[in-house]
């Protein structure tokens, strides 16, 4: 029992001299005009060999993150080390995103006691540059001691001069994030900001201040410089718009080469279409693809066709029924002859809906494969090939872009967007049709002048046709083809008027079992055309496959901080 009263007796003056605090921490920072500061810390320092044995240490961040997740590389100078005002060895050392600084001699132990190290550095790229003011908010202590901190304060002084009733001060103090209040706040006689906590910080809480001042006293970056601060610091968007710019760099001078439109020919106005061609294979053409409205087009012509009649009931289903042509039947243009069988390969019946959709997508991609078959590369040139190398910096740039640096940020992001979205631009554009497909689309244009004049300027085409229900029908599917369907409707608003039977019967199709109303033949056609491509385009589509779903401050915030420790 003895021996165990005379050991706390030993113990009890080891844990009074082991209470290694930092007791009083005070930082002068002087604002110049240039932009940067010049920061002497005064840190007094309990040592009892405990954490500090040699020295001191100092972590100072220098690299932060904006609200967007880009980098902010700022710049950070050690200048001299003090202790007990005399001059003290120190180093630097990377560590992450902070540099250490340590103070003191390895081989060299601390007396036990107060140490008072004074530390100057230079900061740049620390202010804030808004619209109405200019502003410094600065971690005076860091949020990162391993000590408790008795007393902490902070005087801001500046380069040149400002007045006294322009200053904007506050300051917070705590945790990281916390915004407590603990602290005194004055403007002196000589025009500089005082701050000093009310309260101990505990371990791992800091003192953080901010003030502001008038515009234009202090030089501000240029908006180049700033972006190339950016770039410096974000090399993961660096790597981003280079890819960008590697893709349009590559394709401007091949649309030249490859992309570039023959130059139109001379249109005259025609009054039937080109000889030899479908409906669907002339949009196909004219687009250089294919899509809803080419299926759309060709299912028409085989109705008109009388291969296949058009069933709507009052629900908007839509039915194709296999139909007997009769003697001397029409001949199918390229592609319709597939896309009839393939119709019809289970039955006389196909119902356009989703549950159809193996056999749909399959008619549809073997009236796809059929118009390509017999017209890509004849009549135009999608050059696709052309588009594996950007394709490829995009990926190679997207890839090594979201894995350096800071990663997926927010601009990064928009630069692969743009990215993806030159490439699809550039994919259209640089279609081109071939000089027999130019010559072709001229030909097209005269008869699209044809099919959409409007009824009054009728009168200045020299001898057209006669106008008839089977002049509507037979040229119907080429409207729909070329997206003129509802001006095509109108030129024939009088003519099927005049049709209406005594008992106010009226024209009707027979390939089209659905409502109809002659008197009103536009937003018929409309209906038509409107309602089986979207029956159509829902149909070829499996189900699910889609989607049709649509300040203040506080402790540890703004620049400095960090923390520190014993070694």
């Amino acid at each position: 029992m003895k021996r165990i009263w005379l050991a706390c007796l030993f113990l009890i003056p080891a844990l009074s001299f082991g209470d290694e605090r930092i007791l009083s921490y005070h930082s002068d920072i002087l604002v110049k005009q240039d932009g940067w500061i010049e920061v002497t810390e005064t840190i007094r320092v309990r040592a009892e060999g405990v954490q500090i044995r040699r020295g001191i240490y100092r972590d100072y961040p220098t690299r932060y993150e904006d609200r967007f997740g880009n980098d902010l590389q700022v710049l950070y100078e050690p200048l001299a080390v003090l202790r007990n005002s005399a001059s003290e060895e120190f180093r630097s050392e990377k560590r992450g995103n902070e540099i250490r600084t340590y103070f003191g001699r390895s081989d060299v132990m601390l007396n036990h006691g107060e140490h008072t190290y004074t530390y100057r550095y230079d900061a740049g790229r620390m202010l804030g540059f808004f619209d109405d003011f200019d502003e410094l908010y600065w971690n005076v202590t860091g949020n990162g001691w391993d000590f408790p901190i008795d007393r902490a304060s902070a005087t801001i002084s500046f380069e040149f001069d400002v007045p006294s009733d322009s200053f904007g001060i506050d300051a917070y103090t705590g945790g990281f994030r916390e915004n407590g209040k603990a602290f005194n706040a004055t403007i002196d006689a000589n025009g500089n900001a005082q701050f000093e906590t009310t309260t101990p910080l505990g371990v791992n809480k800091g003192l953080t201040i901010a003030v502001s001042w008038p515009k234009g006293l202090v030089d501000e970056p240029s908006e180049m410089q700033k972006l190339m601060w950016m770039l410096a610091d974000n090399l993961n968007l660096l790597i981003a718009l280079a890819g960008l710019a590697a893709i349009l760099s590559y394709y401007i001078p091949v649309w030249k080469s490859f992309g570039r439109d023959p130059e139109p020919g001379v249109v005259f106005t025609r009054y039937e279409p080109p000889g030899g061609f479908s409906p669907a294979s002339l949009r196909f053409i004219e687009q250089m693809g294919y899509d809803d409205a080419t299926m759309t087009a060709a299912v028409v012509s085989l109705a008109v066709k009388g291969y296949l009649r058009i069933n709507k009931d009052d629900d908007d289903e839509h039915t194709l029924q296999r139909k007997d042509p009769g003697n001397n039947p029409p001949q199918l243009a390229t592609g319709e002859r597939e896309l009839h069988d393939a119709l019809f390969e289970d039955g006389d019946y196909v119902i356009l809906d989703d549950k159809y959709h193996k056999l749909l997508g399959n008619a549809r991609s073997e009236h796809q494969k059929s118009l390509k078959r017999d017209y890509k590369n004849r009549y135009f040139r999608t050059n696709g090939a052309l588009n594996l190398p950007p394709l490829l910096i995009m990926l190679v740039s997207s890839l090594v872009a979201l894995r350096v640096a800071s990663g997926p940020t927010v601009l990064v992001f928009g630069t692969i967007a743009l990215e993806l979205v030159s490439i699809v631009v550039f994919a259209i554009i640089m279609k081109r049709p071939t000089p027999v497909g130019r010559r072709l689309l001229d030909e097209m244009s005269g008869f699209r002048e044809y099919l959409e004049v409007a009824e009054k300027d009728e009168m200045n085409l020299r001898n057209p046709p006669h106008k008839t229900p089977q002049l509507f029908e037979q040229y119907l599917p080429f409207a729909l083809a070329m997206g003129v369907e509802q001006q095509w409707a109108e030129r024939f608003t009088e003519v099927f008027a005049s049709l209406q039977g005594p008992n106010q019967t009226s024209y009707h199709p027979s390939w089209y079992n659905g409502s109809w109303n002659s008197l009103d033949l536009s937003s018929n056609t409309a209906s038509l055309s409107s309602g089986l491509g979207s029956a159509i385009s829902s149909s070829v589509t499996a189900p699910g496959s889609s989607s049709g779903s649509g300040g203040g401050g506080f402790s540890g915030g703004g620049g400095g901080g960090g923390g520190g420790g014993g070694w």
